[in-house]
Parts: C-alpha cells; structure tokens; sequence
C-alpha cells in the first residue's frame, strides 16, 4: 500500500488539522503533509469571505497560486484548504467564520483558551447551562494533475457546556458535546473522545467522508 501512497498537501498552520486530515485520510491511501514543505515562507492569506465554503476556496486559490509562482520540479497529487468554525444558535451563529479569532477581534488575547474564554463569557448570563451548536468544516480540494476541484461541508450538531471537560482535542472541543445520530447528545465533550470516536461524529470526519465519497464516484 504504501507504493500507493497519494500525497496530499494541507494548507494550513494549525497541527492539529494536519493530524485529524492524517488519521481520517491515511486508510484512504493519502499521505497528508503540510503546504509548507514545499512552500516554507508562504503567508496566511486574510480570510475575508462571510462564510466558510468561501475561505476554504480563497485558501486554497492562495496556496495555487504560490506553488505556480514557485515553479517546483516535485508537487504533491492534490492541495487542500479547509475552513472551520463553531456556531452557537444563541449567539446568532457566533463565533462561526471567526472562530479562530474571536478573541482577538474583541481585544481580548489571542489563541484556543482566550477564544474559550470568550464565548463562554458571552453565554454566561443567557440562562442555561448548555447552548444548541454546531461545528462546520469546509474543504476545497484541487487534482494538480488533473485540475478536478471539490468542494464538500460538513457539519456536526450538539450543545455547548459551560465546563470545560477534557484535555484531548483543540480550539473549543472541550466545551462542546456532539449530538449523536439518534439524536442525544453526549455526555463527553470531543475534548474527552478517542480520536477514532471524534471523527466518527465530527464536522471534519463528515466533510472528509463527502470529499472520499465525491472522488470514488468521478
């Protein structure tokens, strides 16, 4: 199997993506490496789309981009870029397409425990103790050779807690309870799942799941 390896280029900065892109893919015979191996001093790209399908094509049209100009001799089979975010009813579907800094935009640090502490500092007061939500995760992925692009999204509903329960996982996966598909929602957050677990119920297992789905049917 390994002769058959496809390698898939990720770009994005964020390791834990790079990791769940791996383990959901490897069995799917992709090799799932970062953009910067090729591209060590590539920027990130101002993600300026109202929603996540557009930031996920905008990164991915960015990365092209770069690795056209670089003119490489060795390129990866495929390039992907994904965009993902947490919605919460209550907030109006905050922090969604700002996951990643909603913190920072409201001037109060930045990275995974400043943007916890963030929302859970914007429920407090509405009432209860857990939120309706869902994660969605977007992907653009683009055949180099070939040129196919697609396009999936998934998404994974459940509520979000105001405990933090957890140490697995990243970003807001320790306050957030995935609802499973007979419709109750988990007693753990993702924060406290396995891995293989999370990605059975995750937005980005789903989103992978279509992507494999759409390039066995071309």
């Amino acid at each position: 199997m390994s002769n058959n390896l496809r390698i898939l280029a990720l770009a994005t900065g964020n390791a834990h993506k790079l990791q769940e892109f791996s383990e959901i893919l490897a069995p799917a015979g992709w090799q799932v490496r970062s953009l910067k191996e090729w591209l060590p001093a590539i920027p990130e790209p101002d993600e300026t789309e109202p929603d996540f399908q557009g930031n996920a094509l905008l990164k991915a049209r960015f990365a092209l981009e770069h690795l056209r100009q670089a003119r490489l001799e060795s390129l990866p089979d495929a390039l992907a870029a994904d965009d993902s975010g947490l919605a919460v009813d209550a907030l109006g579907g905050a922090p969604g397409v700002v996951s990643a800094r909603y913190a920072e935009l409201a001037g109060r640090g930045s990275g995974d425990a400043a943007n916890r502490a963030e929302l859970l500092r914007n429920l407090s007061g509405k009432g209860s103790d857990r939120f309706d939500a869902g994660f969605v995760c977007a992907i653009a992925f683009l055949e180099i050779q070939t040129g196919r692009f697609l396009t999936v999204q998934g998404e994974c509903r459940g509520q979000v807690g105001l405990v933090e329960r957890g140490e697995g996982g990243f970003g807001y996966d320790s306050l957030f309870h995935p609802r499973f598909p007979d419709g109750t929602v988990a007693p753990t957050t993702f924060a406290q799942m396995t891995s293989e677990a999370k990605h059975g119920l995750s937005h980005r297992g789903d989103a992978l799941q279509k992507l494999l789905t759409a390039l066995s049917a071309e």
